[in-house]
């Protein structure tokens, strides 16, 4: 029965995909670029493209931006315009003669640029194959300290990723320092005091071809948290296997006195999981968010939201999260050391509770090695509840940034916006048991390969780099829902339905007594009593003449709607003489029985209410053209073009559900023949089985 178990075993692996498929989200409203829903602000870049590295000053007044070639500062405090301010030009002079035909990365592409204190800042380019760093001063771009070589502190080409984080004026950085991105390091600059400048031990080899993510401080914990992906190295698979990692120094950590002398003694690492239960892992990190805890929670309750996405199988991608006090617990637990003599990794427990802890720079030598060798942790950080937050089939996350948002009944949501790979920027809110993508604006349209994205709170503002400069996209537009119900049904923390002004207007502690459920979207427990109701639509009166095709548009701002089409009556049209179309719109023939009034219905969260109706007045009908005996004329234009920014319904759960019966279909098959070829061969050789007869009461254990 080996044969039926492998078979199993794949149908089984077949049915968890599509079952992962059949759990993607879709955003309930889209806008895309032009939309008047959503209007953005672009500052375009043409003389210093490729924004790279955004930056926001603590007045939320001026963005800073690095880009290829320059770092400029932009005047984002006006509403509807960005505006230049200064901007310092550091192009290399000899890039052509050092750049070796690499006309791609032969530019100064701006890795690294954080704030020093409040008025420098920090600037580290590829700078054409030859990384250099320089300080300017915040207010006009002026240099502070020259440019200097700053290998080990951000790569030499422009597509690779680095992170690096400011603390206390010191520099922590995780990035390669060599041009082929063949030796990665972990490192401490511009060490203050008595403090040591810091690198990664060299051996054993602590990381294996690591893509670095995101650097974040925690101050409760004295400690600066590393992001990234590498290969594998504790597992014995035939296949190249990556992992997610989140890695620990101490930012008191100042090297052995003896055994790893200006070496972390503090490094740690562990792998993050990203999977539900008995589905395969997403083990591609791609970014990382912190979002801090409410005010009166522990710090342990500090989450950070991951976007991942899957090594074997594209355009899967989903969102977890993972709290502070879970990474503490492990990196508190046993760790596994490598035995290079049976080339086994072997858990050793910590019995003196000082793995994982700051201050090991101080302790014996002999403590000192056992960190240097047990340095990976031996327990996975699971993500919260063991579970995927927005998952997506349809189009891959590539940025993330959040934040917490006070609803008007006084509760806090989590608000994620996702970057998208095709160029938009998602909005979702986390409910209590399962995620809700409000809405998704196209951000730009071209495939991009260096973006980034930060959120302003102060101002409701995300800022997105990419290719062509920066544009700004505000974290809400209530003014688009125009009743009681769209505002209600949007779901949008942000936003509520204030029955006196009869406007969907934003949230805020002065006017808590708004109409709004994030939670359900329920519009009965809402707006049912409300006047400001809009009534049913005006009747549409439509001309016609016998035997023509006519077609009747029904858009909707909501992906999440249901469409329906009813006669007067509210009985629903049926399928035998009428067409309903993947956009909702009704196709027929117009003949005496078919020239009613037709009422196009949409249902969303039980809720339903009328968004066109149109009537039909037959006339009495000029010559015409005979087709096949009747009498035609081509389908009318109604209301000029066709709207190209209505999202047209997807047929992707449709397609989900046939290729599940086409899974079981093959199953049943192939176990059919593989049972029909062994009862073959049992026949042609009776002396096989005289002491392993099969029938079918024998029992078969499945995985």
């Amino acid at each position: 029965m080996e044969g039926v178990s492998r078979i199993w075993k794949i149908c089984t692996l077949l049915l968890e995909l599509l079952h992962f498929s059949q759990s993607s989200i879709t955003p309930r409203t889209s806008f895309f670029t032009g939309s008047p829903g959503r209007v953005l602000s672009l500052y375009n870049i043409s003389d210093a493209l490729n924004a790279t590295v955004l930056l926001l000053s603590p007045d939320a007044t001026t963005l800073f931006v690095g880009a290829r070639n320059a770092v400029l500062s932009l005047d984002v405090s006006q509403p509807d315009v960005i505006t230049l301010k200064n901007k310092f030009d550091w192009t290399p002079q000899d890039a052509q003669d050092r750049c070796g035909g690499q006309v791609e990365n032969c530019a100064n592409f701006i890795h690294v640029l954080q704030f020093i204190n409040s008025t420098h800042l920090y600037a580290c380019g590829s700078f054409a194959l030859k990384p250099h760093d320089i300080i300017l001063t915040v207010d006009t771009l002026s240099v502070s300290r020259k440019a200097q070589p700053a290998r080990g502190i951000c790569p030499y080409k422009g597509s690779e990723r680095n992170t690096a984080v400011f603390v206390d004026g010191e520099l922590y950085s995780a990035t390669t320092q060599d041009y082929s991105g063949n030796q990665p390091i972990i490192s401490r600059h511009l060490s203050k005091g008595q403090k040591n400048d810091i690198i990664l031990e060299s051996f054993p080899k602590l990381l294996n071809d690591p893509t670095f993510i995101s650097s974040l401080y925690i101050p409760s914990e004295g400690k600066v948290f590393f992001f990234f992906r590498e290969d594998g190295a504790e597992y014995n698979f035939v296949e190249r296997f990556t992992v997610s990692r989140v890695a620990q120094v101490c930012t008191d950590d100042n090297g052995g006195q003896r055994v790893l002398q200006k070496r972390w003694t503090t490094f740690a690492k562990s792998r993050l999981v990203c999977q539900m239960e008995k589905q395969l892992p997403l083990n591609l990190l791609q970014d990382v968010v912190m979002v801090p805890p409410l005010a009166n929670e522990s710090p342990d309750k500090t989450l950070f939201y991951g976007i991942f996405t899957s090594q074997w199988i594209s355009g899967q991608s989903a969102v977890c999260a993972f709290t502070l006090g879970d990474i503490k617990a492990v990196f508190a637990g046993d760790y596994k050391t490598f035995t290079p003599e049976t080339n086994q990794w072997t858990i050793e427990s910590n019995t003196e509770a000082k793995l994982g802890k700051c201050g090991l720079h101080n302790d014996s030598d002999s403590i000192l090695n056992l960190a240097k060798k047990n340095f990976l942790a031996a327990k996975s950080v699971q993500s919260v509840g063991r579970k995927l937050l927005p998952t997506t089939t349809e189009q891959l996350y590539s940025r993330i940034t959040a934040q917490r948002v006070q609803a008007a009944n006084g509760h806090d949501f989590t608000v994620l916006y996702l970057l998208t790979e095709s160029g938009f920027l998602q909005k979702a809110v986390l409910l209590k048991s399962s995620s809700h993508v409000i809405e998704e604006i196209q951000v730009f349209t071209q495939p991009q390969t260096l973006k980034s994205i930060l959120l302003s709170v102060e101002k409701g503002m995300v800022f997105v780099g990419f290719s062509e400069g920066v544009i700004r996209v505000p974290v809400s537009n209530c003014s688009f829902y125009s009743s009681c119900a769209e505002c209600v049904l949007a779901r949008d923390p942000f936003c509520g339905w204030d029955s006196q002004g009869k406007a969907c207007v934003p949230v805020s502690s002065m006017n808590s007594r708004l109409h709004q459920d994030v939670e359900n979207g329920s519009v009965q427990a809402q707006c049912t009593d409300l006047e400001d109701q809009n009534g049913p639509p005006v009747p549409k009166v439509v001309q016609v003449h016998l035997n023509m095709l006519v077609k009747l548009p029904c858009h909707l701002s909501s992906r999440l709607a249901k469409v329906s089409w009813r006669f007067t009556n509210h009985s629903i049209v049926p399928q035998f003489h009428y067409l309903q179309q993947r956009d909702g719109s009704l196709v027929f023939r117009v003949t005496p029985k078919t020239a009613l009034e037709f009422h196009c219905v949409s249902e969303e969260q039980g809720f339903q209410q009328i968004k066109a109706i149109f009537s039909l007045k037959v006339q009495a009908s000029p010559r015409s053209r005979i087709i096949g005996g009747e009498e035609m004329e081509p389908i009318p234009q109604l209301y000029g073009d066709e709207d190209t920014t209505t999202p047209q319904k997807s047929y992707y759960n449709e397609m989900v559900a046939v290729s599940f019966l086409f899974v079981i279909s093959l199953c049943v098959l192939a176990v059919v023949a593989v049972m029909w070829r062994r009862k073959r061969n049992n026949t042609a050789c009776p002396e096989c089985v005289t002491n392993k007869a099969f029938s079918i009461n024998d029992s078969v254990t499945l995985p």
